[in-house]
């Protein structure tokens, strides 16, 4: 597999590649640590200008030890690995260059779920998990106990798309552990969610219905670990309901399928795999097949 690694030098994206070090996997990474360095006009007088550009080569050494430090995390795996250093916009640079690599996967840390923060992140991760070709793994810090000392507990929308499919088969790639737990999750929207339309249904009987569909990607799951719970949950909103939903149940990360990035898809992503980037507690994974 292909991965672009992207770092601003942050505790955060250092956070994000421990978690993906510490995944076994079956075939061989070619790993790009990407460090990304904004660009900076410097105006002013001839002392503000000298006192910017020392404090951005400071900036660029904080950045290229950071990458050391991640190249560490990755000594003796079965890893082929180079670092890329490029000055550019960080939300548009990444993507381009998950483009040029031809990339499958990006991961980057995400600095929290406050308001400020995902203000914040709205210049980054979601600019990148909405644009990006490939799929993106957004990570977050971990919330209360490190997950490094605990069995991981995954969270996979299952809403029965090719996408949902393949999120689950990209999901093999990894070696997530025996001792990892799986919920199984569909949505069911709530007959408020079309109280002002002419429409009724049994939602019992789409529940009923919903559920033999999960359980006949039982055996696809299972492969990735025997400890799977599988739930139909009803809310009005999609979204909302699976991010409530991994919440409640401690999960590390929300996983997800998205169809791509045209413009349709992306209006889409809006109430879904955007909302869980923007709101949920927990690292999330939106599943995307590489744009040929």
């Amino acid at each position: 597999m292909r991965v672009l690694l992207a770092t601003d030098g942050s505790k955060y994206a250092e956070h994000a590649a421990s978690l993906l070090a510490r995944l076994p996997h079956s075939q061989p990474l070619e790993l790009a640590i990407l460090a990304v360095t904004p660009l900076v006009g410097f105006h002013g007088s001839l002392d503000v200008v000298e006192w910017m550009e020392r404090n951005q080569e400071a900036e660029k050494q904080r950045v290229a030890e950071a990458c050391r430090r991640i190249e560490g995390l990755f000594e003796g795996a079965d890893v082929r690995l180079q670092t890329i250093f490029v000055n550019g916009h960080p939300g548009s640079t990444i993507v381009a260059q998950a483009e040029a690599l031809k990339s499958e996967l990006v991961v980057l840390g995400a600095v929290g779920s406050s308001m400020l923060e995902r203000m914040m992140l709205g210049s980054t991760s979601d600019f990148v998990a909405t644009h990006a070709p490939c799929s993106v793994l957004v990570v977050r810090p971990d919330q209360g106990e490190s997950p490094t000392h605990r069995n991981l507990k995954l969270c996979i929308a299952d809403d029965q798309s090719p996408a949902a499919e393949f999120a689950i088969e990209q999901l093999s790639e990894f070696g997530w552990g025996a001792q990892t737990h799986i919920d199984l999750v569909n949505v069911l929207l709530s007959p408020l969610s079309f109280s002002e339309l002419p429409v009724t249904y049994d939602s019992e009987e789409l529940r009923t219905d919903m559920l033999e569909k999960l359980n006949a990607r039982l055996d696809s799951v299972q492969s990735l670990s025997p400890h799977v719970d599988m739930h139909v949950i009803e809310d009005s909103h999609i979204g909302e309901g699976l991010v409530d939903f991994a919440q409640r149940r401690g999960s590390d990360l929300l996983v997800l399928g998205n169809t791509g990035r045209g413009l349709l898809s992306r209006f889409l992503m809006g109430s879904t795999s955007r909302f869980a980037i923007r709101h949920a507690r927990c690292s999330v994974w939106i599943a995307r097949r590489q744009a040929t």
